[in-house]
């Protein structure tokens, strides 16, 4: 049963319930509910699970380019270590290693920036994705009300 199917058979399973006397309440079948529930989720579409996958994937590359980030910087410093017992070459030495951490930085904000912006485009589809066939769902329920 598609997901659609289930939403139209939990609505008609709460719709058609026995009031309770003198309240707004209705008793329904809770297992039975409950597993409509469970085979709405089995249901879903896999761009959910997708978006999931993604955001792990996304903190997979931040954490990547962070390691690597701190790499670079570590490189750097260890060769500014090298180069500390020579005089001219210590300066230029503390210039370049200073770029280079300066760059390491520049590169890992980028590789960050783009990693949340290649997120964000995709969770903006998967949000538009949900929306619509949430749209679709919400049509299709006032339509069967008003039948």
């Amino acid at each position: 049963m598609n997901v659609l199917a289930l939403l139209d058979y939990l609505d008609e399973e709460i719709s058609s319930a026995s009031n309770v006397p003198l309240s707004n309440k209705c008793g329904v079948d809770r297992e039975k509910c409950l597993d409509i529930i469970n085979d709405i989720r089995e249901g879903l579409p896999n761009e959910i699970l997708e978006a999931e996958e993604i955001n792990k994937e996304k903190n997979q590359i931040l954490y990547d380019a962070e390691k690597e980030s701190e790499q670079i910087v570590e490189d750097a410093n260890d060769k500014v270590g090298l180069l500390v017992d020579q005089n001219k070459i210590t300066q230029m030495a503390y210039e370049k290693a200073e770029e280079v951490i300066q760059n390491a930085e520049t590169s890992a904000r980028e590789i960050r920036l783009s990693a949340n912006e290649y997120v964000e485009d995709i969770l903006a589809d998967l949000e538009s994705y949900i929306q619509r066939n949430l749209d679709i769902v919400r049509q299709n329920r006032t339509q069967m009300r008003g039948h």
